[in-house]
């Protein structure tokens, strides 16, 4: 089913996991798997589809028939008393549906049953793509505890050059203080971080309502992505899941109002029996038909409504496409600024910055260079490896909500 396919891309196109694991690490596979199993938000669609099956079942069902005792002139005066004068008649009676009442309503049963499994299709999707938004989130702060660990380690060498510098008399001992503060402090920004990191992965274990019990995800951001293109992504606008749940939509809405239709039209009842009269002792048949006079529509509100509700549709569809139309251009718009900045971060910017710190350091132990200027170069290579992080992320987020939004697959084809 091509809604479904994004899936794809989450297991088979844009993720590379390590051939093995260990038994404490989480792939994306293995959280998209107990999500399916164990979602909240799946697990009630199941009975919801039950219960539509259940009215589909129901509108197979022509009316039954009916049987009836009737019994007239006894326990009154005169010729009437007692039982000598009654008149007893056993019918039975079966109504005929016109108007083809039983067909059209087994159509909007179907059709209704068919909008609760479309539904379930579309917010299985959403919850996946959930999933994997959150599974992205922990591993973006993962890097990022790693990349401030490489910041740290880069710290902790400088302290100790200007250690010995001070202890040689070259540089005064508040260099050494300023380096241990600012060790101090990334070692706090790393205990910030991880507090984000338990948090993340709470939020991704309440995906399959569970507490967390792993230790770290398994996967990365792989790069180079190709990047769909803008026409293909403007025809799947037309696939959107969004766009063909108000199709459903309309499909019931219309089912329904021909149901209404033909339930306005009279049912013809026939009857037939055998009459018994006691005071003559003689059994005759009888025989009846009847029909109501169906003077006004008793189903004319019910089907303005639906023709009504009709017109909304086709207005939301036309909008709802417009907007898919807009929100996916804007995405591709942010795909292209990540990826641009992202390259120009990995190739150009991250080389030059890290230049800078071994020039710097360098300087520093020769004392041509102050210790500012280190700690300068090191920050700024810190903060450009957090920025190529946070473009892939954010990359990964434009993917998976440009997937989640018209439900294609457009990187199926990069493994």
């Amino acid at each position: 089913m091509k809604r479904l396919s994004f899936v794809v891309v989450f297991l088979g196109a844009i993720l590379v996991f390590p051939v093995s694991a260990a038994a404490s690490d989480l792939t994306l596979s293995d959280a998209l798997n107990r999500t399916l199993k164990s979602n909240p938000d799946l697990q009630k669609y199941d009975y919801q589809q039950q219960a539509a099956e259940a009215l589909t079942l129901q509108a197979e069902f022509s009316p039954n028939p009916r049987v009836g005792l009737e019994v007239e002139n006894f326990a009154g005066s005169g010729e009437s008393s007692g039982l000598d004068s009654a008149q007893m008649t056993l019918s039975f009676s079966q109504v005929i549906e016109l108007g083809e009442k039983r067909q059209q309503r087994m159509n909007a049963a179907t059709a209704e049953e068919k909008v609760q499994q479309a539904e379930f299709e579309y917010q299985r999707i959403e919850v996946l793509a959930q999933t994997t938004q959150r599974f992205y989130q922990v591993l973006k702060l993962q890097e990022f505890i790693r990349l401030s660990k490489q910041q740290l380690h880069r710290m902790e060498s400088l302290l100790e050059t200007a250690q010995e510098r001070a202890n040689a008399g070259a540089v005064p001992n508040s260099e050494v203080t300023r380096i241990q503060l600012q060790r101090e402090s990334q070692r706090a920004d790393i205990e910030e971080l991880k507090g984000q990191l338990a948090k993340a992965q709470a939020k991704l274990s309440a995906m399959w309502a569970e507490q967390p019990n792993f230790n770290q995800v398994s996967g990365t951001f792989y790069f180079p992505l190709k990047l769909p293109k803008q026409s293909d992504v403007l025809n799947a606008v037309n696939k959107a899941p969004e766009y063909l749940r108000l199709l459903d939509s309309e499909r019931l809405l219309r089912a329904q109002a021909k149901a209404l239709e033909a339930d306005s039209t009279s049912d013809l009842s026939l009857g037939f029996g055998v009459r018994y009269n006691n005071q003559s002792d003689d059994t005759g048949f009888v025989v009846e038909a009847s029909m109501p006079l169906q003077l006004q529509d008793p189903n004319i509100g019910r089907i303005k409504q639906r023709r009504v509700l009709h017109q909304s549709n086709l207005q939301q569809q036309k909008l709802v496409r417009t907007q898919l139309r807009s929100l996916a251009l804007a995405l591709i718009n942010s795909l292209q600024t990540h990826q641009n900045y992202r390259q120009k971060v990995k190739d150009t910017l991250l080389p030059l910055a890290q230049q800078l710190v071994e020039q710097t350091n360098q300087g520093y132990v020769r004392g041509t260079h102050s210790l500012l200027q280190v700690l300068d170069a090191q920050n700024e290579l810190a903060q450009l490896e957090y920025q190529r992080v946070s473009r892939e992320h954010a990359i990964y987020s434009d993917v998976i909500q440009l997937e989640r939004m018209t439900g294609q697959a457009f990187l199926g084809e990069q493994q």
